[in-house]
């Protein structure tokens, strides 16, 4: 099953590849993605054979921060190459095929297995972040024109429109987070919310709970913080996603949460948020995979469905969901 390389070109290429990708990535006139043009989770794509609703995982922004280009080869828009996390090759050959991907193990001169994924005939921007939602690929390795196609600003996964539908607070909740003209507007707490995101100035400028808001926020991969003033009240936390936390506070109130988006686990699909926030404990469980957010915070019951957006939204914009005291 698992084949071997013997060619001494494509050694050499790989394992020259691997040491200096980074380094070459950053030299190359290939531009490289500016994540705080992506403040939002990019909505997955609906098009392709692989539905990433329909998958394991249901993180946009660790996914895509894991779709690099591959340099050695940028014309390759037919198939990618995966950079995998030490394990069961075997598993992980039989688990991609079971989801009806096309795939071939190789090992390097050091023994590490690698995947290719044979996407001739599909979306390949779709696959590659289809597979970039599996916890055993450290990498997903794409043709310039896939990359640019999943992270050009006018691409259609930059311009997707996710909603947030439901009950929440004892009001219906409806809203819309347009990353077409970043804005987030429609109905919560029996109010209208209105926010522009400049991503320029890093401002979030609005109004929600028929309040002005008016926020900054600092954006990178690995975290968030946004501070500013909302709901009469000074804000400033910070969401941390790989410690699984989010502090600060908001509405006149400490904000403390925490929880574990189970990057690694498979088959995990349901995340837990304990904590509390505008005097009140927070009690949520998120489905991954069906964007449902059920429990309870502000004192009310929760439940509302998540569209084209996911876990990373409601958190980075918790002030949005708490309702004025």
């Amino acid at each position: 099953m698992v084949k071997i390389i013997v060619s001494a070109i494509m050694f050499l290429s790989y394992n020259c590849y691997s040491q200096s990708f980074e380094n070459s990535r950053a030299g190359s006139e290939i531009k490289s993605v500016d994540f705080s043009e992506a403040f939002s989770a990019i909505p997955a794509p609906q098009n392709s054979g692989f539905s990433v609703e329909n998958g394991k995982y249901n993180q946009q922004n660790m996914a895509l921060a894991k779709i690099k280009v591959n340099e050695i080869d940028p014309q390759a828009d037919d198939s990618v190459l995966l950079i995998l996390k030490p394990g069961d090759i075997d598993f992980y050959l039989k688990d991609l095929q079971k989801d009806g991907f096309k795939v071939s193990a190789y090992q390097d001169g050091s023994g590490f297995y690698f995947i290719i994924a044979d996407l001739k005939g599909k979306n390949a921007a779709s696959e590659a972040l289809g597979l970039a939602k599996y916890y055993y690929v450290k990498e997903v390795r794409v043709g310039k024109k896939t990359y640019d196609e999943l992270f050009s600003v006018k691409s259609a996964y930059a311009v997707r429109i996710g909603t947030i539908k439901g009950l929440m607070n004892y009001a219906p909740a409806d809203l819309t987070l347009d990353k077409i003209n970043w804005v987030i507007r429609g109905n919560l707490n029996l109010g209208f919310v209105w926010l522009e995101i400049d991503h320029k100035e890093k401002t979030i400028k609005g109004a929600v709970n028929q309040i002005n808001s008016d926020l900054k926020f600092d954006w990178s991969v690995s975290q968030v913080r946004v501070y500013g003033a909302a709901n009469r009240s000074p804000v400033d936390y910070t969401v941390k996603w790989k410690e699984g936390t989010l502090k600060g506070y908001s509405n006149n109130s400490p904000l403390e949460l925490s929880f574990d988006m189970k990057e690694g686990q498979a088959g995990e699909n349901i995340v837990e948020i304990e904590g509390y926030a505008n005097h009140s404990p927070v009690s949520l469980t998120f489905d991954k995979v069906s964007g449902e957010l059920k429990g309870a915070m502000n004192h009310a019951p929760v439940e509302v469905k998540l569209e084209n957006c996911d876990l990373y939204d409601f958190l980075q914009y918790f002030f949005v969901f708490l309702n004025q005291q």
